[in-house]
């Protein structure tokens, strides 16, 4: 039996555990972890975020300016907020137009946010996750699109299912289906990465017609109040991710609850919990597996020994996960207590264990640059309970060298077995030639990433010292689950940009590199002027084998990546003609 010393002890020392840990992680940082959830909460409930503006140009280069800011302060993933107040930011069927798209609620803007968003971020290399707020489903005011709207908001629709200040009963069967109806169909239309709920809860008190509700409504026969509240809102997070599985598997589901889960994990805080003041139970809804992450807005300062303590509740997420389902912290970066502090909360999480940093909201960190935490680019954790398939790699890599800038192409890799739905975002590493002891050294090192885009083109200026350098650039393939493929490496090098004549002073193919090789090779050319070039593989036949250039280049050294996995074992002859120069070499291939 535990005694009462040891549990004075306890109560004594555990404060002091957890502050010396707060302290301590932030006089020492941890690493720069590889995989983590970097992202931040774009608002657009009232415009705090976005937009700011009602002109569809200002609009949109408004959220080109947050995606880049976004994608320089090295974030992966943009959490944006599609669905407000029971309104949306795209073309819906369901749903009434946001009104601070034009200034009129209900109003056509005559365009689609959601999806510009979407193929921006992708060109970033950005994880798009839309965020809903579930039952919190109108403004409560002329923000609202009217009864006479072509699609009115709910509160006139369906008055029957609302409550005060904008918030929609869960109790209600026919609301929970019409919720679920609005999420199926964004998830139907656009291919997002995640949906994001919100305000998945009851307001505070619960609602004066509850009991009859119940007494109504209870088809699991709960006994108690608390229970019913409770099974309502896991109902709903049940369906859409029963609706999600069967028309688009591949999206994920996040959820972000109050910060303190219920009164054993508060540090000794007298309210506001998650499972029993507003009967949310994001732990549960992760043991059934209905939902992928938890991002609890811990929205306190690290403190000392006066509760809540951000680290302390922090490991209180982490410790009582389940399901291994990852905790992505919810940070307040709009209180000034706790903005102070960002850097020591980044190295808190880490240090702790959590899967990433999740800020509340944009306008408080885009001025950022978070004291180097975010120095070097990382991506999004893969979530082992979904498919962990490694992407093929990416064919015909092509590298361009003009002096000290280099132009990497690539073509997308063939889908794997059974992929149906591919998406593919792209790891860019560098690394001079003299630091690789090995290839899986420099690929375990996020130090080395130079770029984590969607697009299959990459110009990068090395530094080319005062005689040149050599570098060897690596491109791996990420799959919709953030699985890193194998890598394509091409080796090549760059001068000072006030030497670049001497790129290429005469036409010449040079052997190839690895030679023999199995299942990919590196084929460099040099030409001295532009030129049309075609660089082919033929087998010992004479057959055409690939083509693997037939375009014009500018003068240059430039590397062709050949992948050979779909062809035999044996002696292969490469020929490249540019304008009237000749030339062909041999090489092997073993399998």
């Amino acid at each position: 039996m535990i005694s009462l010393r040891y549990l004075l002890i306890v109560s004594i020392l555990m404060p002091l555990l957890f502050t010396v840990m707060a302290s301590s992680v932030a006089a020492d940082p941890p690493p720069s972890p590889k995989k983590e959830f970097r992202s931040i909460w774009v608002t657009t409930a009232w415009g705090l975020d976005w937009p700011k503006t009602t002109s569809r140009s200002g609009q949109q280069s408004s959220l080109i300016r947050i995606l880049d800011q976004m994608a320089g302060q090295n974030m992966n993933a943009i959490v944006f907020q599609a669905s407000a107040r029971g309104d949306a930011y795209y073309p819906s069927e369901r749903l009434p137009w946001a009104y601070n798209l034009t200034g009129t609620p209900g109003n056509d803007p005559g365009w689609d946010p959601l999806q510009f968003l979407i193929e921006e971020a992708r060109k970033r290399g950005l994880e798009v996750h839309a965020w809903f707020n579930a039952f919190a489903v109108a403004y409560d005011s002329h923000n609202d699109a009217p009864a006479t709207a072509a699609i009115p908001n709910v509160r006139f629709s369906n008055s029957g299912w609302m409550e005060s200040q904008g918030w929609m009963n869960p109790g209600i069967p026919e609301a929970r289906e019409w919720q679920v109806a609005n999420v199926m169909e964004l998830v139907e239309n656009y291919d997002i990465d995640a949906i994001h709920f919100d305000r998945i809860r009851y307001a505070s008190g619960g609602y004066t017609r509850d009991n009859s509700l119940m007494a109504e409504h209870n088809p699991e026969g709960m006994s108690t109040l608390a229970d019913w509240r409770r099974w309502n809102v896991t109902e709903f997070v049940r369906m859409v991710h029963e609706g999600i599985q069967e028309v688009r598997p591949t999206v994920r589901i996040g959820v972000t609850p109050l910060g303190h889960y219920d009164a054993g994990s508060t540090d000794g805080w007298g309210a506001g919990y998650g499972y029993s003041s507003v009967w949310q139970d994001s732990r549960y809804w992760a043991e059934k597996g209905y939902i992928d992450y938890i991002a609890p807005q811990i929205y306190w300062d690290i403190g000392t020994t006066t509760p809540p303590r951000f680290a302390y509740i922090v490991n209180d997420w982490v410790e009582k996960r389940r399901n291994d389902r990852f905790i992505y912290v919810g940070i307040a970066a709009y209180q000034p207590y706790v903005s102070s502090e960002l850097d020591a909360q980044i190295d808190s999480t880490r240090a702790l264990g959590a899967d990433g940093q999740l800020y509340f909201r944009n306008d408080n960190v885009a001025n950022r640059n978070f004291s180097g935490r975010y120095d070097q680019q990382a991506i999004v954790p893969p979530m082992p309970w979904r498919s962990m398939s490694e992407p093929n790699p990416v064919r015909n890599l092509v590298a361009d060298v003009t002096g000290s800038q280099v132009t990497l192409d690539w073509e997308e890799p063939t889908p794997g077995r059974g992929e149906t739905d591919p998406l593919f975002r792209y790891l860019v590493y560098r690394a001079k030639v003299s630091e690789v002891i090995s290839d899986q050294l420099i690929i375990d090192n996020p130090a080395h990433i130079v770029a984590l885009t969607g697009e299959r083109t990459f110009v990068d200026d090395p530094e080319a010292g005062d005689s040149g350098e050599d570098y060897v650039y690596y491109v791996a393939a990420l799959s919709r689950n953030n699985v890193e493929g194998d890598f394509v490496k091409t080796e090549l090098s760059v001068v000072p940009t006030d030497a670049g004549h001497l790129v290429a002073e005469q036409f010449e193919l040079l052997q190839n590199f690895p030679n023999p090789f199995n299942p990919a090779t590196n084929i460099t050319f040099t030409i001295p002027v532009t030129s049309h070039v075609t660089l082919e593989i033929f087998d010992v036949a004479g057959r055409r084998v690939a083509t693997l250039v037939n375009e014009s280049h500018s003068p240059g050294s430039h590397t062709v990546t050949w992948d050979a996995s779909d062809v035999a074992s044996g002696v292969y002859l490469y020929r490249l003609q540019a304008g009237d120069f000749r030339q062909t070499r041999s090489m092997m291939l073993m399998k």
